[in-house]
């Protein structure tokens, strides 16, 4: 009993300490205080959201998560498009704990896979910063120079979407 008590709580801690912390999305075609507010109304209604600082200069969105929740982060995208622009862009902060990846690497967390490409191995503490690849999260101009090396290796269940990842 007190060992399955232990075996909670560790990994309930570190359930809690993964965990996507924040995303910056480039908003295409946001010209005007009328474009951002739109953006920032549709990705309100996502229950994960707890706060969102808009930047009409920058084109971008900042989106802040609530605490021990479960992002979505195609939601996010989708959000996005509902509102009748596109993304350019989407960064996620995700904090690491001495986990070491490669090219291919792949890691689950909360039912979906997450697949790194990269040109050299590197071992991830702290908030780091994933750059998602995918006709989703890139224009197409920049979605060439990723295509060719999107090749899922990740075992997938039914539940599972693969993420392409960089850093």
């Amino acid at each position: 009993m007190k060992n399955t008590i232990l075996y909670f709580i560790l990994f309930w801690s570190v359930h809690l300490a993964a965990q996507f912390q924040s995303v910056e999305i480039g908003v295409g075609g946001l010209t005007c205080s009328a474009c951002s507010r739109s953006v920032e109304m549709s990705l309100r209604k996502l229950p994960f959201v707890d706060s969102i600082s808009m930047n009409l200069e920058r084109t971008n969105a900042k989106i802040f998560f609530k605490k021990i929740a479960f992002v979505e982060i195609e939601k996010i995208a989708n959000a996005v498009v509902n509102a009748g622009f596109s993304v350019t862009y989407l960064n996620a902060e995700f904090l690491f704990t001495n986990t070491i990846v490669s090219n291919n690497f792949c890691f689950s967390f909360e039912n979906n896979k997450y697949q790194f490409l990269l040109d050299a191995t590197k071992t991830l503490n702290g908030k780091k910063t994933l750059h998602f690849i995918g006709d989703k999260y890139l224009s197409k101009k920049e979605m060439g120079t990723w295509k060719a090396r999107m090749k899922g290796i990740c075992a997938l269940s039914a539940k599972e979407k693969l993420y392409y990842v960089t850093l």
